[in-house]
């Protein structure tokens, strides 16, 4: 996998960064207001309802449903009805049973487990890329802040058998919000799925059980976060508009707790992020 960046307002972090502490953040708390509530659209819950009736279960839907299953049981077991069955001829006779007739019961339910299971998690999110501008702006204080580069996170987070956690996962942008429905893998809109305006970001995100994460405190804020190891953290590309002091620290704090860590001093150069001649 290419090296992956997160973007830094406050270098106040950077101590914790740099001994391989790294923070997960709870779905209440991102920054795009449209993922602060699963999305549970009526019309498109009944429209996959009726289109698995017809045609029933494939052998991939089945894949799916089990994933689905097993990150149910790991994030809100309450929820669990009924069971996957064992094949797709078993799957699409239940939910062609009556089970199923009763719309406003499922899709409410429907809407509780998905508010459920995202309360469960945290996310890391990075990005692909070191050199978008509005990301400059937005997340790494108007450049006074930095970029730090990981690398082999896909060889510490290797997944599980829910297909969604502990794993790098791109983010798919999308025109319309997606609608958690009864399509198979429609609950992945819940963690991999943002509005197309988004779509500078690259984002590629960790999805991870809080209960995963240590549970720490400054002042009165909980922070959730995870221990890497140290060598996953290789560059630190420092904004153009930081403070001469804050870079000094920064050089203290890496020599401090991880020496090997490169530091790098990023500018513009007609209208683009440039790193030094000497990276």
């Amino acid at each position: 996998m290419n090296p992956l960046c997160k973007y830094i307002a406050d270098p106040i972090a950077v101590p914790f960064l740099l001994r391989g502490l790294i923070k997960f953040t709870p779905i209440p708390e991102l920054n795009d207001p449209s993922e602060l509530m699963p999305n549970v659209i009526p019309d498109e819950v009944m429209t996959s309802l009726a289109r698995l009736r017809r045609v029933g279960y494939t052998k991939e839907d089945m894949t799916n449903l089990r994933r689905q299953e097993n990150l149910f049981q790991r994030l809100a077991p309450q929820f669990q009805v009924v069971g996957v069955p064992e094949t797709p001829e078993k799957a699409t006779a239940l939910i062609r049973s009556v089970f199923y007739d009763r719309l406003s019961t499922l899709e409410r339910r429907l809407s509780e487990t998905a508010l459920e299971v995202s309360s469960k998690v945290g996310l890391f999110c990075l990005s692909l890329r070191y050199d978008s501008l509005p990301m400059w702006a937005h997340y790494a204080g108007n450049a006074a802040g930095l970029v730090v580069e990981f690398v082999d996170l896909d060889r510490i987070f290797q997944g599980d058998n829910t297909g969604v956690l502990s794993q790098p996962r791109a983010v798919r942008y999308e025109r319309d919000r997606l609608s958690v429905t009864f399509e198979t893998d429609s609950h992945e809109s819940l963690f991999f799925a943002k509005f197309a305006d988004w779509s500078y970001e690259q984002e590629v995100r960790i999805v991870l059980p809080l209960t995963d994460c240590r549970k720490d405190s400054i002042g009165d804020r909980h922070l959730y976060v995870r221990e890497i190891p140290q060598a996953c953290i290789v560059r630190l590309i420092l904004g153009w508009n930081m403070p001469n002091d804050v870079r000094k620290a920064i050089r203290v704090h890496v020599q401090e707790f991880n020496p090997k860590v490169r530091i790098i001093d990023a500018r513009v150069v007609h209208g683009r992020v440039n790193l030094d001649a000497s990276d």
